[in-house]
């Protein structure tokens, strides 16, 4: 198939063109690209270029607004003829803030849009070149304001991307993406050696039923721990 992949830069966009790219036509598009450019004649759109900064998005929420539900309405305009993939994420489930409530704005525009566009949220990601979210925050030691008996289920990207490219003809409108098993913050926060200290607000952050690998948590957070410390 022919597949284009916006946001091909970001870190799951680089990704799922890797993936992608071994048995699909692949184009990427990036903040470079000039949408005026392009040909629309693709099989799929994955729209991957959405911010994932949630502290930025209480900051500057004009921007975030233009870098998620306004970019969303232009591809969508733009490849009107074309199936849409949008990358999402699981805190649409249950936060109430501006990041989380644009990015459901983002689902309601691509299923509204064609009865044929897919939904993919993504849990906590498991990747020590992440330079934000929980994990992250748990490395470096910072404030984690969440309760620490909230429970997650992160994944590899590279599980992600081969979730995705295995259902890009689903029938499903919404796929929740996460391992099998869950782990609990506290826990987590233990293994890494986290001098992180967390808050009391009570969030979900765990994905549904159609969950995919078991880890084992211990070995993989070490792992991750190991090369963030290498790394930085």
């Amino acid at each position: 198939m022919k597949i284009a992949v916006i946001g091909a830069n970001g870190f799951i966009g680089r990704n799922l063109v890797k993936v992608l790219k071994k048995k699909h036509e692949l184009t990427k598009i990036t903040r470079k690209t000039k949408f005026s450019n392009l040909k629309t004649n693709f099989d799929i759109i994955i729209h991957a270029a959405n911010s994932s900064k949630k502290y930025e998005a209480s900051k500057n929420q004009k921007k975030d607004f233009n870098n998620s539900v306004r970019l969303t309405r232009k591809i969508i305009k733009f490849f009107k003829n074309n199936k849409i993939i949008l990358i999402s994420t699981i805190s649409v489930n249950n936060e109430k803030n501006i990041y989380s409530k644009n990015r459901k704005l983002c689902e309601n525009i691509v299923l509204k849009q064609k009865k044929k566009n897919i939904i993919f949220r993504l849990s906590v990601l498991l990747n020590y070149k992440l330079k934000r979210g929980i994990l992250y925050d748990l490395i470096k030691g910072n404030q984690i304001y969440i309760d620490k008996n909230t429970y997650i289920n992160p994944l590899t990207i590279e599980e992600v991307s081969q979730y995705i490219m295995s259902n890009l003809k689903s029938q499903k409108k919404i796929h929740e993406i996460g391992s099998y098993n869950k782990i609990k913050l506290n826990t987590v926060k233990k293994i890494l050696k986290s001098k992180s200290k967390f808050g009391n607000k009570k969030i979900k952050l765990t994905s549904k039923k159609n969950n995919l690998v078991k880890f084992s948590y211990s070995k993989i957070l070490n792992e991750m721990l190991k090369k963030s410390i290498i790394k930085n």
